[in-house]
């Protein structure tokens, strides 16, 4: 077996344990578990990082001393030299700490000589920034010996591309069906709580499940509509080929030919834009009986549509009408949870600096304190709008 044809055969087998925590925010133990078993020596951690107070904390981890954790949970997070390397890194590119902040660097740093190097020369780590939203970004850590990092760099970094967008995609439909992170309740189905329009697919599209917004949706016709063999029919070519590229990944697969494979964003229709995320379902055949067991689809999608208004003319006019500047506005406008305040600033054209007095205004005019705040303000805005 080749190099290429080994990653992609360990990237399958986390990527289906990734697959079974986006049902189930519970499992996210198990993914871990997964990848040390799978890569002996490595000690993987999902954190997540807040921006804003700069320090990461860790949510679900693998092979550490508890202790340890707890001790970067309640400091070390922190002073954490590597903090800066992640919120600079654009997400779904590989981190190799040994390239970025050599540990040679730290060593008379207070994160290096008492907690660091407390860690059996586990003083490497490579990691993917997964999400950047709402001033907190998912980051998921691979620490490892340094002897490491020069041997196998290129295979975790090969590793972490495939994992990275199933794990991306898994914690969206976490965010999504479970805001709360909290499990399903006996009955309930994986839907019940999505608020967007959702929907389980096979690969050729065929409808299985819908959400009640994704129902109304279908009802209403507009946009998208079930069709003969029940499949589902995206009047927009362009969302259409977002739903298919997006629906083929998850189950693994290529997008047909003509479809771009590597695009991504919100697809605009009309006054909203959509942004599409799709993640795989395991068919589960213990309950189905014989024969039957070959009938049912193989390959599941679920897809989740978020829509949001392209016009933001009403919603200029009400953060006007509470006071903001047009500057003011512009950057609040931005600050709806999907980018940072750096990328904000980036767009506008203006220093991090700057728009961190921006944003120190925007929150006095608006009442709100966090970034996460003004995300859910900005958001029930473009709703009223």
């Amino acid at each position: 077996m080749g190099e290429a044809e080994r990653v992609r055969a360990l990237s399958e087998e986390i990527g289906l344990a990734i697959d079974h925590a986006a049902c189930d925010p519970a499992a996210w133990d198990g993914v871990m578990a997964t990848i040390g078993r799978l890569m002996p020596g490595i000690w993987p951690v999902l954190q997540v990082v807040d921006a804003a107070a700069g320090t990461g904390l860790p949510l679900v981890h693998w092979g550490w001393d508890p202790a340890d954790v707890q001790a970067y949970e309640a400091h070390y997070g922190a002073v954490n030299p590597w903090i800066s390397v992640i919120l600079s890194t654009p997400e779904m590119v590989s981190m190799h700490s040994e390239e970025r902040m050599p540990v040679a660097s730290l060593q008379h740093t207070e994160f290096y000589t008492d907690w660091l190097s407390r860690l059996g020369g586990m003083t490497a780590s490579s990691g993917i920034k997964l999400i950047d939203a709402d001033g907190r970004l998912a980051v998921l850590n691979l620490q490892h010996e340094q002897a490491r990092a020069a041997r196998e760099q290129e295979r975790l970094g090969a590793v972490m591309a495939r994992i990275g967008p199933r794990m991306r995609r898994a914690i969206e439909t976490n965010r999504a069906c479970f805001p709360a992170g909290i499990a399903r309740a006996p009955g309930e189905t994986l839907l019940t709580r999505v608020a967007d329009p959702a929907f389980v697919v096979t690969r050729d599209l065929r409808l299985v499940e819908a959400s009640r917004a994704g129902h109304d949706l279908l009802s209403e016709g507009t946009v998208l509509r079930v069709g003969a063999l029940d499949r589902v029919q995206i009047r927009d070519r362009r969302l259409a080929e977002s739903v298919a590229r997006e629906v083929a990944l998850a189950c693994g697969g290529a997008p047909e030919p003509g479809i771009d494979p590597t695009g991504q964003g919100p697809v605009r229709v009309g006054p909203i834009r959509w942004q599409v995320t799709a993640i795989g379902l395991r068919q589960d055949l213990r309950g189905i009986v014989g024969m039957a067991r070959l009938l049912v689809p193989d390959q599941l999608a679920l897809v989740v549509l978020r829509g949001s208004a392209a016009d933001g003319t009403r919603e200029r006019d009400r953060l006007a009408a509470l006071g903001l500047s047009p500057a003011e506005i512009r950057l609040a406008l931005l600050m709806d949870g999907s980018r940072s305040l750096v990328q904000a600033a980036e767009a506008l054209g203006i220093r991090h600096e700057t728009a961190r007095s921006q944003l120190r205004q925007v929150f006095a005019k608006l009442g709100v304190s966090r970034q996460s705040e003004l995300a859910v303000f900005i958001l029930r805005l473009r709703q009223r709008a």
